[in-house]
């Protein structure tokens, strides 16, 4: 069984770029902070903010957000639950799995509400030393077959 105290290993702040893609859309770079906290109780608590370039490339405006906990379930299993800047609230379920140099957080998709279009989310957390590099792949009803929709490495802000 993987102690709860596990998840605080993503504590801190995290900063850096991503890409996106998805077959309905034009590829897209954007720049990310994410922010893992924690108090007594048994969770973490993550907030995602996301910029992308304004349309004269100059400077960045605001694109995502979402905010959410992520805690381990009575039966080993992860729990992450988050409500997103559009008012889709998602819950996710998944595996935390600890090697000698790395931790993996694997996700997928258990519920969805407020957003009809989503099919399904995956999800994976990679945390290597002061790195954490994620990506997410979706399937909606315009694409019914998951397929890769962003990818980031951030690193960690001291």
């Amino acid at each position: 069984m993987i102690n709860q105290n596990i998840l605080h290993l993503f504590l801190g702040e995290w900063s850096g770029t991503g890409r996106g893609e998805f077959p309905t859309i034009e590829p897209f770079e954007y720049l990310e902070t994410l922010r893992f906290t924690a108090d007594h109780r048994p969770f973490v608590h993550y907030e995602q903010k996301t910029q992308r370039p304004n349309s004269t490339q100059s400077d960045y405006i605001p694109s995502h957000w979402e905010s959410g906990f992520i805690r381990l379930l009575p039966d080993g299993q992860v729990e992450l639950i988050n409500t997103q800047g559009s008012g889709r609230l998602e819950r996710l379920i998944g595996s935390l799995e600890q090697t000698e140099k790395r931790l993996i957080l694997q996700l997928g998709s258990a519920t969805f509400m407020n957003d009809p279009r989503m099919l399904e989310t995956k999800r994976t957390f990679i945390l290597d030393g002061n790195t954490l590099h994620y990506t997410q792949d979706m399937g909606t009803t315009a694409v019914s077959e998951i397929s890769h929709h962003v990818e980031a490495t951030l690193k960690r802000v001291v």
